[in-house]
């Protein structure tokens, strides 16, 4: 990684910082359940309907997203994988048209995406150990509902999920610039 980019890097994790610094501090932020912000759905397909060269992503349990030549969702949504063997779940955030595998939730919300998104990716360790079943781990709705999110104000959502995507960007960024100086 260059000295330019850790330095990018480095100016973006102070403004995160000071955003949750200063929004921390505040008493706006609730504590909630995810059950009580977000509504959930599941798609219908098996995986085996996934395409090589289809039109529309098709979000299964995989982390490694698939192509289908049908849509069954046309939304912003976040994808998380309702099972997995290792207990390891996807999760994803897209918006646009796609379709989902008959385990995999789709969940809505009306509060920031990008944000709850973010929120989720820290809990993804403890749905692990909450998960069921024992050949294959498995997420079940009182799972889902249970999970705690601090919540600070909508316009607090969109500006700290700003600065996490643009860090998101900034990694993505370097790990092609690291495979493209690696393969010369």
């Amino acid at each position: 990684m260059g000295f330019v980019a850790i330095k990018l890097l480095y100016r973006l994790c102070q403004r995160v910082q000071k955003i949750v610094q200063r929004r921390w501090a505040m008493s706006s932020w609730k504590e909630c359940k995810l059950g009580d912000i977000a509504t959930y759905r599941t798609g219908k397909l098996n995986s085996n309907a996934a395409t090589e060269n289809g039109e529309y992503p098709f979000f299964t349990c995989s982390p490694i997203t698939a192509k289908i030549d049908n849509f069954a969702f046309d939304e912003e949504a976040l994808l998380l994988a309702g099972n997995n063997a290792n207990g390891i779940f996807s999760l994803k955030y897209y918006q646009g048209k796609f379709n989902a595998y008959q385990r995999t939730y789709v969940i809505n919300t009306a509060e920031d995406y990008k944000f709850l998104f973010y929120s989720l990716k820290l809990q993804l360790a403890n749905l692990m150990h909450m998960s069921q079943g024992t050949a294959t781990k498995f997420l079940t709705l009182p799972i889902l509902n249970s999970i705690e999110i601090s919540l600070p104000p909508l316009e607090e959502q969109k500006a700290i999920a700003e600065v996490l995507s643009s860090l998101d960007d900034k990694i993505d960024l370097l790990h092609r610039q690291n495979q493209t100086l690696e393969s010369l």
